[in-house]
This record gives C-alpha cells, structure tokens and sequence, in this order.
C-alpha cells in the first residue's frame, strides 16, 4: 500500500512537471511570435491583432507572456492610429503586469503611455512618462535589456519637439536616440532606426537643410528595406520626393511617389495614401500635366474626407467614455452623500434623544428638589 501510494506521488510531481515544462515551452514559442509579428505589424496590422488576442486568451500561457500579447495588441492598434483601443488594450496590460515583479516590462508600458499620450498631442503628459521612463531604465542595472527604452523614449521626444516647430531640440533628441540603438549588440532595431533617420530627414527638410534631409531619407530606406517594411520605405521615399519638388526636381519626385503608392498599396494607411497623393497631384501641378492633377486630387480628397469621418468617430468615441465616466463619479458622489446624510441623520437623532433624556432628568430632579424644600419650610 506504501509503495504504491509512493509510486502514486511521484507520478502526480513528474506530471505536475511536465505540466509546467509543456507550458514554459508553450509561453516561450508564444513570446517568439510575438517578437516575430512586431517586426511585421506596420504592414499587417490586423494579424498581429488576431494573433495577440489568440495568444492573451490561451490561459495556459503564462502573465508575462499573455501581457506582452497585449501590448503587441496595442501596438497594432496604434499602427492603425486607433489610440482609443491601444490605450484599453495598454491599460488591461498595465493591469496585468502588477501581479509580476518585472521592471523591463514596467518600463516598457510607461515608455507605451507616453507615446499614446504623444500620439493623442497631449505633449505634457507625454513627456511625464518619457522621463519617468528614462528614469527608470538609467537606473536598471543591464542597460541592454532597457536601452531600447531609453532611445524610443529620446527618438518620440524628438517628435513631440518636432511637431512643435522646434527642429533644432528634436534633430538633439534624434541622434541621441540613433545612439542608444546603435548600441544595442541583441535587439532588433532596423525598424526604430527607419522612423528615426525618417523624422530626422523632415526636420532637416524644415531648416531647408537638402544634403542632409537627403542622407537622412535613404538611410531611413537602407533600415526598411532590411526588415522589407513596405510602409516606412513608402514614408522615407515621400520625404526624399518633397525634398526634390523643393529642389525643383518635380519628375524625379513623381517617380519616386509612384513607387511608394506601390509599396503602400497593402499596408492601409490613409494617411500615408494622403500625403503621396499630395505630393503627386502638386508635382503634375508644377509640370503642367492637368488630367494627372485632377486625378491625384481627388484621390487626395477623397481620402481627406475618410480622414475627418475617422477623426470625428474617435472624438464621439472620446466623448462616450468621458461621459461614461462622468457618469460613474456622479453616482459615486451621490452614494456617498447620502451615506453621509445617513449618518447625519443618525448622530442628530442621537443628540436629539440625549437632550430629551437630559432635560427629562433635570425636570424630575427639580420636582424632587421643590419637594425637599417643601419638607423643610413645613418642618419649621
């Protein structure tokens, strides 16, 4: 009976074991995934998402491995500029990551929270959790599991000062963050460098700087095309067309817008379509070819209005929430108001009744003190 109740234990630990093994093996091919399809979510968005929830919702994977999945959800989102859903689906992540006592993955969502916020122009906030962010990863002891961070965080300040119109401070936060990722020996960067080298060329292109503008924009090429990312070689080829139409170069220009509308055919941004669509029908413009002209504007158009239509449901959406919310604090303050009116009423009644008690008392003892006065005056 002993031996068999042993044998009976030990089969339960190999098998409680192997559970464990089957489903550290089955985070660790998850987390693969993930890595794999953040590579590609510029281009394909909606798999990413697909693949995220699938990956979320498998129970048998573990929380850190089921919070990443929701932050890849997040970034697809925000590469669909829907912010209203990355921002759900990084606060459900930032719920998730309290139950782990994880700093790169804490730092990972603050750096999330300020690029939404720099997304959503609310640039004060933004770059609150930039250097809450930074804070945090100059004082994490391996700066390789962090540095990428730190340079993200350095590279969206350099956008926040660029949309500012201060491209003197963003092209300092830009090479300080082409730095930190060239640093980097064991994270995949090309990506982060494409957008860098991207931003830094607009900025360039603004101070009317061309030489620069222009080895900043194929150098932002080189990066995407090592990771085949169609949208940010599409982005980097119409900065490198507006600095030729700037330069009067307007044949050179369509020629290169033309190859990237072809390059962002599949990825689905509207507002890249937009902006290659201006720049086409302005450059047909300056060349006098008026059936092209017509044609890339209305394209332009076109897509201006499908722009505005989305601009206008994220604010309805914006503006449901904030009234849910309102909402809900409205009610709380009502419950507890009348929590308090309650207990008001409560301690009122309790005076009232210990004054009625206390005058009830003085009026007896003074009938009992008139009656000994009597006695004594009727003794005498």
């Amino acid at each position: 009976m002993c031996k068999n109740f042993t044998y009976l234990l030990l089969y339960i630990c190999l098998s409680f074991s192997s559970a464990q093994a089957l489903d550290y093996v089955q985070s660790k091919q998850a987390d693969s995934l993930i890595q794999a399809s953040i590579v590609k979510v510029y281009d394909n968005p909606s798999e990413s998402i697909e693949l995220g929830l699938k990956i979320f919702e498998d129970a048998n994977n573990s929380v850190k491995t089921r919070t990443k999945a929701l932050m890849l959800v997040s970034l697809a989102y925000t590469s669909k500029r829907d912010y209203q859903k990355a921002l759900e689906y990084t606060v459900k992540a930032e719920e998730f990551s309290k139950e782990l006592d994880d700093k790169v993955l804490q730092i990972e969502i603050l750096f999330k929270t300020g690029i939404l916020y720099q997304q959503l122009k609310i640039f004060d906030k933004s770059i609150e959790f930039l250097e809450k962010t930074e804070q945090m990863a100059l004082l994490y002891p391996d700066r390789e599991l962090v540095g990428k961070y730190l340079a993200n965080s350095y590279t969206v300040k350099g956008f926040i000062y660029k949309d500012n119109l201060n491209c003197d401070i963003a092209l300092e936060f830009f090479d300080k963050g082409i730095k930190e990722y060239k640093k980097l020996k064991n994270v995949a960067v090309n990506t982060n460098l494409s957008i860098a080298y991207y931003n830094r060329g607009n900025c360039y292109t603004l101070l009317a700087d061309y030489d620069m503008a222009i080895n900043s924009f194929n150098k932002s090429i080189t990066y995407a095309n090592m990771e085949e990312a169609n949208s940010l070689i599409a982005f980097a080829q119409k900065g490198l067309a507006e600095v030729y139409t700037d330069q009067g170069r307007y044949e050179d220009s369509i020629v290169l817008l033309n190859e990237a509308l072809e390059k962002s055919q599949n990825v689905g941004d509207i507002i890249l379509n937009s902006s290659i669509y201006n720049g086409l029908f302005e450059n047909y413009l300056a060349i006098n070819n008026w059936e092209k002209y017509e044609e890339y504007y209305n394209l332009y158009s076109k897509t201006q209005l499908d722009i505005k239509s989305s601009e206008r449901k994220s604010v309805d959406d914006s503006i449901s929430k904030i009234e849910d919310v309102q909402s809900e604090e409205l009610t709380h303050i009502k419950s507890k108001f009348k929590n308090q009116l309650t207990w008001l009423g409560a301690i009122f009644l309790v005076i009232i009744f210990f004054s009625f008690f206390i005058i009830k008392n003085s009026k007896s003892d003074i009938i009992t003190l008139k009656k000994e006065i009597k006695k004594l005056q009727e003794q005498e």
